[in-house]
């Protein structure tokens, strides 16, 4: 299909979702903005580096959207889906996912949702996060293994169409994230587009990936950059670790150390684990706009530590084991090694080994 002609039509379908959604959903309106960190599919997180370096995050055509509707939740009940159950169960998801920006918390959550509230579709987000955690994000085989281990019934998939096809967002962003993770791109970025252009910030975030690393499509980091940038501006953290990694790394963007460190410290006061680690590292090397500052800089890792960033986890048993900035514990150190390794960090793991542990 002729490619203008097919971002036409994108357009005018987000267009006409947004007239059918009036009635009943509130509208507000963003600027066009720009992208991303790695490798985070919304799932995936960045890859720490150095402590001297910020870690990438971790997930086109020339189209630029003027502006993208972001649709709130108005309370008003949707009387074109039935089943009352199903709705709950996405807006759970939702609003986890957007509340929530580090996979441990994500995690807790989650499984809280399938033990308490029997959610149907939580094994997808505990599938989709645990894969992240174990940097196995591409193997359809354990994707697969995940989900039925948390029960997940995969008749439930005919259920969230009919829930996506009756234009609920938060159902398409659910099935986004599954073909996603089935590797099935073209309708993962389906439901992801219709999703975006109506808003969704975890939905553009995802769609941000696919175009970023070429999933079905060809690779365009500009306008991957453009989703992520959507996303951040809507508030949400991981889009903003992303665009802050692109423009550190000029992916996608003109290189911009000054914006980078904005979107991180942004990220890092919603409480994002990665932009807590960022922030860390520009206090304790004197960079990003801020002063040298050891003590500020040590408790910032910790905190990220403390919300499960695996390479905050090993700089900190570093410290501890070196004395440097800490006491000397080898028992601390062995603690955060142990704890960082546990999440795959490959410095840690070697740690470990060199410990005889």
């Amino acid at each position: 299909m002729n490619k203008n002609l097919k971002y036409t039509l994108i357009s005018f379908t987000g267009i006409l979702l947004m007239v059918i959604a009036a009635t009943g959903i509130l509208l507000m309106v963003i600027a066009a903005g720009a992208f991303d960190s790695e490798p985070d599919m919304s799932y995936e997180d960045a890859e720490a580096v150095d402590i001297q370096d910020i870690e990438e995050p971790v997930e086109q055509p020339t189209y630029i959207p003027d502006e993208v509707v972001v649709v709130e939740d108005s309370g008003v009940e949707d009387n074109s889906v039935t089943d009352e159950q199903h709705i709950e169960w996405v807006d759970q998801l939702t609003a986890v996912d957007m509340e929530y920006p580090n996979d441990r918390q994500r995690l807790e959550m989650y499984q809280s949702l399938l033990d308490n509230n029997n959610n149907a579709y939580a094994p997808i987000f505990l599938a989709s996060n645990q894969l992240n955690v174990e940097n196995e994000s591409k193997s359809i085989g354990r994707f697969e293994e995940l989900l039925a281990s948390f029960g997940f019934d995969v008749a439930s998939i005919d259920s969230l169409e009919a829930l996506a096809n009756a234009q609920n967002v938060n159902a398409m962003f659910v099935l986004g994230i599954y073909y996603y993770q089935m590797q099935r791109y073209d309708q993962a970025r389906n439901w992801l587009e219709q999703a975006s252009t109506q808003g969704h910030a975890g939905a553009m975030n995802q769609l941000a990936w696919i175009y970023r690393k070429g999933l079905g499509v060809t690779k365009d980091l500009e306008y991957a950059a453009t989703w992520h940038r959507h996303s951040a501006e809507a508030n949400y953290p991981r889009a903003m670790t992303n665009l802050a990694y692109l423009y550190d790394v000029g992916g996608g963007v003109e290189k911009d150390l000054e914006a980078s460190a904005m979107w991180y410290k942004k990220a890092a006061e919603l409480n994002s684990a990665s932009g807590l680690y960022a922030v860390a590292v520009y206090a304790l090397n004197g960079t990003g706009g801020m002063p040298q500052d050891e003590q500020e800089g040590l408790r910032l890792l910790m905190e990220s530590a403390e919300l499960g960033h695996k390479r905050s986890m090993y700089v900190i048993g570093q410290r501890y084991e070196n004395g440097d900035g800490l006491d000397m514990d080898m028992e601390m150190a062995v603690h955060w090694y142990s704890e960082s390794a546990a999440l795959g960090e490959r410095d840690a793991i070697t740690a470990m080994s060199r410990l005889n542990y």
